[in-house]
């Protein structure tokens, strides 16, 4: 009796696993396609702007700078934040991650730039601009460079 009752629970967790396996799988396109809609309404925004005259032409050309709290929201909310630059209040800086140097500006903002920064302190100030951005088990990764 226990080795049966054993067999169905397990056969039970096998479906329910497969069932959630493919549900992730399912809904990642999805996902993507969000993002992309809203990459392309951000560039389709930019190229009505910049049409319009000279001078807002040449002014799409300079980054627009963010606080670390709008790049967070705007990560959340699924809109992309790349070619943006970041305004970071540097919480804290590992210098030997996995990833590389690692500028964290929050709670689940982690930086991490192209080139190792040796001036960089906890308390500083930099800025940053973004390359690409991943969310990664509640925090998002960011690659990029520091810039003066």
């Amino acid at each position: 009796m226990n080795k049966k009752y054993l067999l169905l629970m397990i056969g039970v967790l096998v479906v329910i696993v497969a069932i959630l396996g493919g549900y992730i799988v399912g809904n990642k396109p999805q996902n993507q396609t969000k993002t992309e809609k809203s990459v392309q309404s951000s560039s389709s925004k930019i190229e009505k702007s910049s049409s319009s005259s000279v001078a807002t032409s040449s002014s799409s050309t300079t980054s627009t700078v963010i606080s670390t709290t709008d790049a967070e929201t705007q990560l959340n909310d699924g809109q992309s934040i790349d070619g943006k630059i970041v305004d970071i209040d540097i919480l804290e800086v590992e210098n030997d991650t996995e990833l590389g140097q690692n500028i964290q500006a929050g709670e689940h903002l982690n930086f991490y730039p192209a080139t190792q920064q040796y001036n960089l302190k906890t308390g500083g100030h930099v800025k940053f601009k973004v390359t690409a951005a991943k969310s990664t088990m509640g925090s998002w990764l960011i690659k990029g460079n520091v810039i003066n």
